[in-house]
Order: structure tokens, then C-alpha cells, then sequence
């Protein structure tokens, strides 16, 4: 019987994105149960490559490959293509000829109509997230599920001395991580300036605690990134914000697994509280290395916090963005809330 042959377009596998991260988890999974040939919507162009065995296509002059994805679908003879990125980011069209099966998020509540016409014109969808399943099934589709996942063998505890060595953190100091992009403008739908106002008011009478953000500050605003100084700076706290190293953020190799995992390791909290995820993985790898987490009780985050505080739906704005859709506006004061209830457990455990 002959192997289902797939060409599964997402970022480069070796690229550290979040994406990345995923594409190589499933194409190392799946890879001996169908005729597998990648490609790289971000990550590679001018060649075909060779990936641990698997053909990489490279990506084409659109930001999203829609103009070589059905050339190299039919140099493939792929009798489906799998994209892992936004749905609405992918032409309907680029799929003609071929069955599309797009692992799409779902970071509204409820999905946005434009999310919803555009899968309704796929093969079949795949949700990652329990959140994503349901909105779908609420408007008559039929997807499968097929959750985005972890590395055991790199996510796993670690000893938090060790871990903060890595970034001079002496070990009495109580730190909150943050791992989310910084892009698109306001409102920021990883919430920054909601996490950074509920930080000032969490850290006004504690001078042992410090706010680590991996992210790009967007000091010349790249990307449409909130400039996050200068927020730092008005909210009194720029003197107890950590942040990773800026031009290895954006310019470098990025950053390893193993960095990230000490990352994780050297928090006593991780905060995910967002808009809106359509997963949202830096949650789910610090719950893998030991660290409770806050998250807002919505969207997928409302089925991935296993160990740590949410923040009500009631807290949150129900806000309309500019995708059409509703998300929630985190409320301050409630993530403040969560901060307190994460150090008040740690010094009672310390």
C-alpha cells in the first residue's frame, strides 16, 4: 500500500520560532508513516534542501509562500498539504488541485467569521488546541485534533541555582518571566503594557523581585512593537525589569532550547496572560520545567494551565480588534493579583 505522500509548509524546522519548534517535533513524528517533504514559509529560500532525510522546499517572494507552495505541492505529488500558520495568511487558490489541511489557531472567542469562511474552504482543519476543536465545531466544521506539544528530552526541571547562574540572578530575589513577541501595535495582544501596569502595582513595596521579559523591547518600534522602555520607565520599574540580550533577540542565532529551558528554571512564575492564544507553547514549557504559571481563563489557555493562578473571564474587557473577532483585555490589577498569590506561596514554601 502506497504511504500518504504530505508536504507540510510552516517555518524552517532549525529556525527557533515557535512554529520551528513545532514543525520539527511533528515532521520527526510522522515522518516514517507518510512520504514527508517540508516547507519553509520563513527560514529558507533559493534552494531545495535536505532536512534529517526530508526534502525541504524553500519559500517563495510572498511572505507566506502562496505563490511556490502548489509548484512544489505538484513537483512533491503530494496528495495533501498541511500549512501551520494563521489560515487567513494562505489564498484558497494556492491550494487548487490538492486537499488543504490547515493546523490553524483559534486565538478569538468566539473564532472570528473570517477564519471561519476561509477553513470552510479547506479539505479538513486540524485544531491544536482544545479551545480551537470546540470554536470550530460551534460553526459546523469537522476537525480533527491533533495538539502542539513539548520536548521532554530539553523541557524538564532543572536546579534554579544552576539556571540562574546563567543570568547573575542571586537566589533570593523572586522573578517573574514573560516569554511573548512584540509586534503589531496596540492593543497588544500579548497584553504587554496590561503585564507591565500589573507588575508596578505588584512590585511597588517589594524590592526583591524583578520582571525577566524575553522580547523585543521595539526600541525603534520594528514591527509595529510597543516600545516597552519607555512604558518601564513611566510606570517606575525600569530598574527591575531583566530582558534578554536585544541583538541576539533579533539579530543573532537565537536563542537555544537549552537557554530556554534555564530561562524557565530560573523563575518562580511564568505569566502568559494574553489577549487571546491559539496555543500559546511558553506556557505549556514552563508547566514542563516545574514553574506554576498565570494565564488568563480563555481561549487556550483556559485548558492549558495545570499548575498556577488564572485571571477570570469577568476581569478581562471583552474587546473587538481590528480582525473582527473579540478577545479579552486583561484587567491590572488581576494579574497583580495572581503575581501576590504566586510570592506569597513562594515565601511561605522558601
Amino acid at each position: 500500500m502506497n504511504k500518504l505522500r504530505v508536504l507540510f509548509c510552516s517555518d524552517h524546522p532549525d529556525a527557533l520560532s515557535g512554529y520551528s519548534v513545532q514543525t520539527k517535533l511533528i515532521a520527526l513524528g510522522i515522518k516514517d508513516h507518510c512520504d514527508l517533504a517540508l516547507l519553509a514559509t520563513f527560514g529558507l529560500h533559493g534552494s531545495i534542501q535536505d532536512w534529517n532525510g526530508i526534502p525541504l522546499f524553500p519559500g517563495g517572494a510572498d511572505a507566506f509562500s502562496n505563490d511556490v507552495i502548489g509548484k512544489a505541492a505538484k513537483r512533491w505529488n503530494a496528495d495533501v498539504i498541511i500549512t501551520l500558520k494563521d489560515a487567513l495568511v494562505f489564498r484558497p487558490e494556492t491550494f487548487n488541485g490538492f486537499r488543504w489541511i490547515p493546523m490553524c489557531p483559534i486565538d478569538h472567542d468566539p473564532s472570528t467569521p473570517q477564519v471561519i469562511e476561509r477553513v470552510r474552504q479547506s479539505y479538513r482543519p486540524i485544531a491544536y488546541a482544545p479551545h480551537g476543536f470546540r470554536a470550530l465545531r460551534l460553526a459546523g466544521l469537522d476537525p480533527l485534533y491533533a495538539p502542539h506539544a513539548y520536548d521532554p528530552q530539553v523541557y524538564h526541571p532543572m536546579d534554579r541555582t544552576e539556571a540562574r547562574k546563567l543570568f547573575n540572578i542571586p537566589n533570593d530575589i523572586f522573578v517573574i518571566g514573560t516569554c511573548a513577541v512584540n509586534r503589531g501595535g496596540l492593543p497588544s495582544r500579548k497584553a504587554w503594557v496590561e503585564n507591565l501596569e500589573a507588575f508596578a502595582l505588584f512590585a511597588r513595596d517589594k524590592p526583591n523581585v524583578r520582571y525577566f521579559v524575553h522580547t523585543d523591547l521595539a526600541d525603534d518600534t520594528y514591527e509595529a512593537g510597543v516600545q516597552l522602555r519607555p512604558i518601564m520607565a513611566q510606570l517606575g520599574i525600569l530598574d527591575k525589569v531583566l530582558f534578554c540580550d536585544q541583538d541576539r533577540y533579533r539579530y543573532g542565532n537565537g536563542f537555544p532550547p537549552e537557554y530556554m529551558r534555564a530561562y524557565y528554571n530560573a523563575l518562580d512564575v511564568y505569566n502568559g496572560v494574553s489577549n487571546g492564544e491559539g496555543f500559546g507553547i511558553p506556557v505549556l514549557e514552563a508547566q514542563a520545567c516545574g514553574v506554576p504559571v498565570i494565564t488568563g481563563d480563555w481561549c487556550a489557555h483556559e485548558d492549558l494551565n495545570f499548575a498556577g493562578w488564572k485571571v477570570a473571564k469577568h476581569e478581562a474587557h471583552h474587546f473587538f480588534d481590528q480582525q473582527q473577532g473579540y478577545v479579552f483585555i486583561p484587567n491590572p490589577q488581576a494579574i497583580a493579583r495572581c503575581m501576590a498569590q504566586a510570592y506569597d506561596m513562594e515565601s511561605c514554601d522558601g
